[in-house]
């Protein structure tokens, strides 16, 4: 028995921008960094741009995979005796043909530039707790205040911490003076001082 095969009817979009479309899909993007887009020039090709400032489109091709084969077949070679002279690692190792002057990039100065704007660019070290966490600990800190055996025991424990979590968590909340100020100052406390609220945490008063 032929199997009958069901087609859907093509429509017309007519609510479709075929010029904007056709721009999206042909584009390769906006570049975001003011630096990098300094250094890109428009209307060349990807890969042209990326060779004349001296990276790599694509680092399997500029790397190379190694030969494993070619190795084992050398290798090989050597044991049944068909080589008189041995192959050192550095025989067998991929060779990186010496570039001219004519081939260097053209624009060999960015890779430095790159590295350079690396180092300068350093991340922030100040770590910041997700809203969603900070609001979760201003709950517990609100209704238990330092009591991590009551947060433990408390219905929105949906997580299931242990004290020592819940301890750790709100140690590091506490450590952000940026988020934590906010929350002394919903509360009316005083601005970087730690509230004077009993705090259980010892292993002896767990038991």
């Amino acid at each position: 028995m032929k199997i009958r095969k069901n087609h859907v009817r093509k429509r017309y979009r007519y609510n479709v921008n075929r010029k904007t479309m056709n721009k999206t899909r042909k584009s390769t993007g906006k570049i975001k960094d003011p630096e990098m887009k300094k250094m890109w020039i428009e209307g060349q090709r990807v890969g042209t741009n990326f060779s004349e400032m001296g990276l790599a489109k694509d680092p399997n091709k500029a790397i190379g995979m190694p030969n494993y084969k070619r190795e084992r077949l050398e290798a090989a070679k050597i044991v049944n005796g068909f080589l008189e002279e041995e192959i050192d690692a550095e025989d067998l190792a991929p060779r990186k043909p010496d570039l001219a002057e004519d081939q260097k990039p053209k624009r060999g100065h960015i890779v430095q530039e790159l590295e350079q704007m690396a180092v300068d660019r350093r991340a922030d070290p100040e770590f910041r707790l997700p809203k969603g966490v900070v609001k979760e600990l201003s709950y517990f800190l609100n209704k238990h205040k330092f009591n991590y055996k009551a947060m433990v025991t408390d219905r929105r424990n949906h997580d299931q911490l242990t004290w020592k979590q819940f301890r750790m968590k709100i140690r590091r909340f506490m450590s952000i003076p940026e988020q934590f100020n906010e929350y002394l100052q919903q509360k009316k406390l005083p601005i970087d001082v730690k509230p004077d609220w009993p705090e259980y945490e010892s292993d002896s008063e767990w038991k």
